[in-house]
């Protein structure tokens, strides 16, 4: 009788546990981002959106109902992706390994393609709770920075924000060293209705040329370039004011 009722018990267990990994296969994720502008001694915040089947995600910015930027957990559904111009995305292929996202180069945006394969995550002992979830501390070092992680086994989708995946479970918080950048997890949502199309390179993009990481940092570098030799130059107004113009490029998150 107690080996059927144990048996039972884990027939039950084994089919909760399918259940939620069919649901984690389709949902949607949010983060919110917030970047640390040292230089000009602000801070900038902004809401993002993931939304993930099996093979593939779509990490798009999300403009909040909400005036104060915060998107509640139970409020999921009260979020509207960014359409004005050329919305800023980040697309992970899981199967292919790739990556092709937006950057901007000055003013104008540009698809780039990079891997997957970028992570060298240390998993340490270290464990804490954030919201309901228990978390499981990780660092890696990636293109000039130090990052430390937490993720949870208790939503098995090995995702998170901006570039970030290979975690054996969903990243709830992602922070650099100087907390220049952190991600932190807000909602997930493993019910969420939209249409698979929604999944990929948005079709703002279809006719741009992708260029690889390392024609970008080029690109980049020039045009960093260009505006510091502007800023050399006096220009005067109508008025006869003589001025050098201040050009800031944002820091950017990878460093080269």
């Amino acid at each position: 009788m107690v080996f059927k009722k144990c048996l039972l018990n884990f027939s039950l267990l084994i089919f909760l546990l399918y259940s939620f990994c069919a649901k984690a296969q389709r949902g949607t994720v949010n983060y919110k981002l917030t970047i640390n502008e040292k230089n000009l001694g602000k801070k900038m915040e902004q809401n993002l959106i993931i939304y993930f089947d099996k093979l593939n995600s779509v990490e798009l910015r999300v403009k909040p109902k909400n005036p104060a930027g915060n998107i509640p957990i139970d409020d999921l559904n009260q979020v509207k992706v960014l359409k004005s111009g050329k919305p800023t995305f980040v697309f992970k292929d899981f199967s292919r390994k790739k990556l092709l996202l937006s950057d901007y180069v000055g003013t104008k945006k540009v698809i780039l393609k990079d891997t997957l394969n970028n992570f060298k995550w240390k998993i340490l002992k270290e464990k804490k709770k954030i919201g309901s979830f228990n978390c499981i501390k990780a660092e890696t070092a990636f293109r000039g920075r130090l990052y430390e992680a937490w993720y949870t086994e208790n939503i098995p989708i090995q995702n998170g924000p901006w570039k970030f995946c290979g975690l054996p479970g969903l990243i709830v918080m992602v922070r650099d060293t100087k907390s220049d950048f952190v991600y932190e997890l807000t909602g997930i949502d493993l019910n969420a209705k939209f249409e698979n199309k929604i999944i990929g390179v948005p079709v703002a993009y279809e006719k741009d040329k992708v260029v690889t990481y390392k024609e970008f940092r080029i690109l980049y570098k020039k045009k960093l370039e260009d505006y510091i030799r502007l800023s050399r130059v006096e220009q005067t107004t109508p008025d006869g004011i003589t001025g050098t113009i201040n050009i800031h490029m944002p820091e950017k998150q990878e460093k080269f």
